[in-house]
């Protein structure tokens, strides 16, 4: 099995995006996502079937598409987001992030995985921020406490993901209680966090990632 592609979609902040798809010889696509271009607090690898077709225009392709500019009518990119768009029902080993209000308590982070394993990640404990949104437009932000422990299950059991990789099965959850300046309604709030995310590419390397949650209602 050898690598005969890999395009990269990358954006620079505010609009931060790293997705990355690597195509073997085999007809295996993955693809990475560490800051998703559709705005899903979602990160870790996917995979998909490429067709025949789809490997003749890929076939010896490296890329780095910068998002900031338009790129046309190419081929190779088109094929690569078909497969990317297809590779994003597969889920390998992928954490989804929510954020949960718990009246009277505060914030909580959530992470669900799925997949065929547990997506390998930290977070980095300084980087915890809440996100106040009224009617959609945010109007605060606010740099939470650093994270002293990782997520814990319902059970429960440190599941990992702040001093050590997060250990969080396909459909299991874990939860990580936050602290910081109150917050409280009418609006919503949405968690952004960030850290290391170790992808299933034959490298394995340790790649940044950021995620910021959908906005949940905060209680009046």
């Amino acid at each position: 099995m050898t690598e005969i592609c890999r395009i990269r979609w990358r954006a620079a902040f505010p609009t931060e995006v790293d997705e990355v798809l690597a195509v073997d010889d085999d007809g295996t696509a993955r693809l990475v996502v560490r800051t998703a271009r559709d705005g899903d607090p979602v990160i870790g690898t996917f995979t998909t079937t490429v067709s025949g077709v789809q490997l003749t225009v890929l076939d010896g392709q490296r890329r780095e598409v910068d998002l900031h500019r338009s790129v046309g009518d190419d081929p190779v990119i088109t094929t690569a987001d078909e497969l990317a768009r297809a590779a994003r029902a597969h889920p390998t080993a992928t954490a989804t992030f929510y954020a949960a209000v718990v009246p009277g308590v505060g914030l909580a982070l959530q992470a669900v995985g799925a997949g065929d394993g547990p997506a390998e990640f930290q977070l980095e404990p300084g980087s915890a921020i809440v996100h106040v949104e009224r009617d959609g437009a945010e109007v605060a932000w606010h740099e939470l406490d650093r994270l002293e422990t990782g997520f814990v299950s319902p059970e429960p059991a440190g599941l990992g993901g702040v001093g050590r990789p997060a250990d969080i099965a396909p459909g299991a959850y874990g939860t990580i209680a936050l602290s910081g300046p109150p917050v409280t309604g009418p609006g919503e709030v949405a968690l952004e966090v960030r850290g290391l995310l170790r992808d299933l590419l034959p490298e394995r390397g340790h790649e940044p990632f950021r995620v910021r949650t959908a906005a949940v209602p905060l209680p009046d």
